[in-house]
């Protein structure tokens, strides 16, 4: 029944060619409206989330060593995240007592445990704590280890610098940092994995190695290897980096290899949004410590900073006032923090009734239109209802048959707003290079409304046509 009523329905398009081409386009407009409001809605709240991200607040960044050994009133460092507010913790016996952490009992009595103990070496980190943080923290969306050092290049190769700062680093590294490729292409997982000899360098640094020449498939001589020039990118450093010691990004591994280190200089963790940065930080910290089997007497081997803790300077300033600051800014950051995440909400909140408006107005433009043409053809095809009425066909089997009239139409007028929609949301992006985006769900979205559209809007003229009476219909002229 669907399939005769299908084929009917174009059957009766194609005789009303330019009414069905008029309403096409109405609806096509429409779901084109929609597509590229969506897309340059969705694009721009990507932008400004990626580079709030890049910004810094998601990131979190673990370091082996407390380089202070003033204990805060929890037992942590001075500059790490995630500590609880120094302020919440004094009261006249812990001021008797001193900086302590956790608690124990004295003669049936719980008392705060003093700090007394630090752990010299401190533990380097290793694999252990990178795979603790890739899988047991929650609300982790990348996690990346990083090995820096400085290398003399081989003479005899005759180099464009004696010196070169190594910088290894994971693959996820440049999505947390928001990398752009400029020339060539970036490290690949098999040459991350394999500790190929390839590298990135920036464009500073390009033009300083290799002056007035491509930088892309050029050599630089380290450790016996010819590492090679694979991409030019924009990681955001200045320029003026680039005038003594020029950074080069390898591999992990091959970096490892060329320092001869087992160990990683910091591991670098992005978590899922502003508002969980310090909680998540606190429970590094917490599963730092248990992975390390601190007592609770012990003061931290390791530093964990979120951005608004590591932005602030130590150098210079009184360390009494750096302990006070560092030890309580963690209910500021997150309090910043959970404002921030409920902006991007709210400015998400906004699109979507921004797109809602959109959608709502276009469709409702492109039903009348449907609506029009409906009423039109129910109009001039009475004697034809009349006849199929008469020759046997029931009520619903005509209502069925308008009502699939007009999904027909509304759907062919969807597709072909979605292609005019895709096709100027790809103008807007290479073109005048807006941000956009587009996903399969937003396009399955706004065909299923237009489907709807033709079933609301189609409905009454189909109703009035299933309605006639066969002997006025057959009467018509």
């Amino acid at each position: 029944m669907l399939d005769t009523s299908f084929r009917m329905a174009l059957k009766a398009l194609s005789q009303n060619r330019l009414q069905a081409m008029l309403t096409l386009s109405g609806m096509s407009i429409g779901i084109a409206m929609v597509v590229l409001v969506s897309g340059l809605g969705k694009g721009a709240q990507e932008q400004i989330e990626t580079q709030i991200e890049s910004a810094g607040p998601t990131m979190i960044r673990i370091r082996a060593g407390n380089f202070q050994l003033l204990a805060q009133a929890n037992g942590g460092q001075d500059s790490s995240g995630g500590e609880v507010s120094e302020s919440r913790l004094i009261d006249s016996e812990m001021l008797a007592i001193g900086s302590t952490q956790g608690s124990g009992m004295v003669n049936g009595t719980e008392r705060p445990i003093k700090i007394t103990k630090v752990r010299s070496p401190a533990y380097p980190l290793g694999h252990d704590e990178l795979s603790m943080l890739s899988n047991d923290i929650n609300d982790v969306r990348a996690v990346a280890a990083i090995v820096t050092g400085n290398l003399s290049t081989d003479a005899e190769n005759n180099p464009p610098v004696r010196i070169a700062r190594i910088y290894g680093f994971h693959s996820a590294w440049q999505d947390m940092q928001a990398w752009r490729i400029l020339k060539g292409r970036t490290i690949s997982e098999v040459e991350q994995d394999s500790g190929a000899a390839v590298m990135l360098v920036n464009s500073a640094i390009a033009q300083k190695l290799w002056p007035n020449t491509e930088a892309i498939g050029q050599h630089l001589p380290l450790g016996g290897k010819q590492v090679t020039v694979v991409g030019i990118i924009d990681d955001g450093n200045d320029s003026s980096s680039a005038i003594i010691v020029p950074t080069v990004y390898v591999p992990l591994a091959l970096a490892m290899e060329l320092l001869d280190t087992r160990h990683f200089d910091e591991i670098s963790v992005r978590t899922r949004s502003v508002a969980t940065t310090t909680v998540v930080a606190e429970n590094i910290r917490e599963a730092m410590r248990e992975l390390r089997n601190l007592p609770d007497d012990t003061l931290d081997d390791f530093r964990v900073e979120t951005q608004s803790v590591s932005a602030m300077p130590g150098m210079g300033s009184d360390p009494r006032l750096a302990r006070a600051v560092h030890s309580n800014v963690v209910e500021f950051e997150l309090a910043s923090w959970e404002e921030m995440a409920k902006s991007l909400r709210q400015a998400g909140r906004t699109f979507t009734l921004l797109l809602s408006a959109a959608a709502a107005v276009s469709l409702l433009v492109g039903g009348i239109g449907v609506m029009n043409i409906m009423l039109v053809s129910v109009a001039s095809r009475r004697r034809e209802i009349g006849l199929r009425m008469a020759m046997g066909a029931r009520m619903n089997d005509v209502l069925l048959q308008f009502i699939v009239e007009a999904v027909t139409l509304a759907a062919l007028g969807g597709v072909l707003g979605l292609m005019l929609g895709t096709v100027g949301l790809y103008i807007a992006s290479n073109a005048m290079h807006w941000a956009t985006s587009i996903s399969t769900s937003m396009l399955l979205i706004a065909v299923t409304m237009a489907a709807f559209t033709g079933i609301i809007f189609g409905y009454g003229p189909a109703r009035s046509a299933a309605r006639l009476d066969p002997v006025v219909a057959l009467k018509f002229e």
